[in-house]
């Protein structure tokens, strides 16, 4: 068995190859050296049966560390300390030793979207691959098998092609500049972190308490509250106080429509993204992992670009945790990461 493993600053992702997923919460925002907790409870889980261990990070960015390089080292220390030999995943899309590691981090630094893709090209030769995560977006074009996006975070952000907002964890005073309110009124917000995209999309039904796996904005509330942290309720509450209100006040059908205009947003921006890479490249595809199928779809229809799941293809758990199960399946395949 081939186990992936996908490092982010709050969440550790795994998958094996035959397609086993898990999530382990392990917030290197808040300490650093959690990962030492969390990974031999994979061992623990899988014991023998894994035959080689491979990871991908975007961890190393957490607030906890000074630098990208001190990150990419403590998780590659982290790892090396729980797995016999793992090896690391690099912008050349190819596995190293931890040796490699330690003479370059920055050449395994947020690779984890470079996993995918990889994967990706080997079974849609021309597409744009889209993954939207709880946090992020990637907006990939993959031409003639060849992944054509920039190598770091910096410049993908320059180019269009990394979004940073994501279904969960992104606050929603980032993506407008005013909500409109009542009769089309235009209304300003508070830019304090009073409700996020998970508030959003619970309001409007596209994702379940279950999938609300985020800290609410007010959790530290909810000690001493009868109310459940991630109901609708709840959701539409934090929705209202971005505008400095309340439900008193707003009202439901207020607080729903300001949900809704952060759909539209997110669609909007989504839209621009795929279409100069549609534009540029002349793609006619949208294959999609992540947690935001919906959101990339209306997307695509927008720019008359043929709409792939591959939730439909891997089932919904493998396409939330692609990376992670980009690299094990990598790790199956061999070296050169093709099939046999």
């Amino acid at each position: 068995m081939f186990l992936g493993i996908d490092v982010g600053g709050a969440n550790t992702k795994i998958a094996t190859s035959d397609g086993f997923v898990d999530s382990l919460y392990a917030p290197l925002w808040q300490n650093k050296a959690c990962l030492c907790d969390v990974l031999p409870e994979v061992i623990r889980r899988f014991g023998t049966e894994i035959e080689a261990v491979g990871a991908v990070m975007t961890g190393e960015l957490s607030d906890c560390f000074d630098t990208k390089r001190e990150g990419v080292l403590q998780i590659k220390h982290a790892l090396a300390a729980t797995f016999e030999a793992p090896l690391f995943f690099d912008k050349n899309c190819t596995f190293q030793e931890g040796a490699a590691v330690d003479k370059d981090p920055l050449s395994f630094a947020a690779t984890n979207w470079l996993a995918s893709a990889t994967l990706i090209a080997e079974q849609y030769h021309d597409a744009i691959f889209v993954d939207i995560g709880s946090t992020t977006t990637d907006v990939i074009p993959i031409v003639n098998s060849e992944i054509r996006a920039r190598k770091t975070d910096l410049e993908r952000l320059k180019t269009g092609e990394l979004i940073y907002s994501g279904i969960l964890r992104t606050n929603i005073a980032t993506l407008l500049d005013k909500f409109e309110i009542g009769d089309n009124e235009a209304c300003g917000m508070s830019s304090e972190l009073f409700a996020i995209t998970a508030d959003a999309y619970l309001v409007l039904g596209t994702i379940t308490e279950a999938d609300y796996s985020c800290s609410s904005p007010n959790s530290y509330a909810f000690a001493s509250r009868e109310a459940a942290e991630k109901s609708r309720v709840s959701a539409l509450q934090r929705l209202a106080r971005v505008v400095c209100s309340d439900l008193e006040e707003l009202g439901e059908k207020g607080a729903v429509a300001i949900a809704e205009q952060v759909k539209r947003a997110q669609v909007k921006a989504l839209q621009a993204s795929v279409g100069m890479v549609k534009a540029k490249y002349g793609l006619e595809t949208v294959v999609t992992a992540g947690i935001g199928d919906f959101i990339v779809q209306e997307a695509a229809d927008s720019e008359d670009l043929q709409f792939v799941s591959l939730a439909s293809r891997y089932g919904k758990a493998v396409a939330a945790t692609f990376p992670a199960f980009a690299v094990a399946k990598l790790l199956e395949y061999g070296p050169n990461n093709k099939r046999d």
